[in-house]
């Protein structure tokens, strides 16, 4: 039997992402189930037929799942998908109500991390030759939501990155005109 096992981060999908982190949450396994689960969602091989894989291998595929769940990646703010090209919102200075107050229903939750994409990622209206783009105007995620568990993992963590990196950058901002105004105020 040939299998498929993800090399880095964007060969997994965020479904697989998602089936996997409601795998880690649940305490009732032991870990050779946790494991043979694992290998289940990210090869396709079914649960009953893990156990008939040789330990080596069995060993090798854990180590290589592990492997590519721990890869690094970079903000992407264009892929296809179903050959639908989906653009990150491209000026969060003009984010409406309501892809606001849908971003924060979603965005704690692992589970609703597809939805989090579906806000996140629309489809390319229009661009340009010096790559700026317009997105399809938000309806709500349910048009969307299914196709993101689709998406590869990287696109994912390099969204979520920029959104840590952007309140990193923000505090820092926050902290640093903090300590100017107590200056200029210990100055008069």
């Amino acid at each position: 039997m040939k299998i498929s096992l993800p090399e880095n981060i964007s060969e997994v999908t965020l479904g697989q992402f998602q089936r996997y982190h409601k795998l880690s949450l649940r305490t009732d396994l032991n870990v050779v189930d946790f494991n043979k689960r694992k290998i289940e969602i990210f090869t396709g091989i079914p649960f009953q037929k893990v156990g008939n894989i040789k330990q080596i291998d069995y060993d090798s595929i854990i180590a290589q799942i592990d492997k590519a769940l721990e890869t690094d990646c970079a903000f992407v703010d264009r892929f296809t998908l179903n050959d639908i090209e989906f653009g990150f919102i491209p000026n969060f200075d003009k984010i409406i109500v309501a892809e606001q107050g849908d971003l924060e229903e979603y965005a704690d939750k692992e589970e609703e991390l597809h939805r989090t994409m579906a806000i996140l990622f629309r489809p390319v209206n229009s661009s340009d030759p010096f790559k700026n783009y317009t997105i399809e105007d938000y309806n709500g995620t349910d048009k969307y939501c299914e196709l993101m568990k689709s998406t590869p993992m990287h696109i994912v963590n390099g969204a979520l990155g920029f959104f840590l990196t952007l309140s990193s950058e923000l505090e820092i901002a926050i902290q640093r005109y903090t300590e100017e105004a107590q200056r200029k105020a210990q100055m008069l």
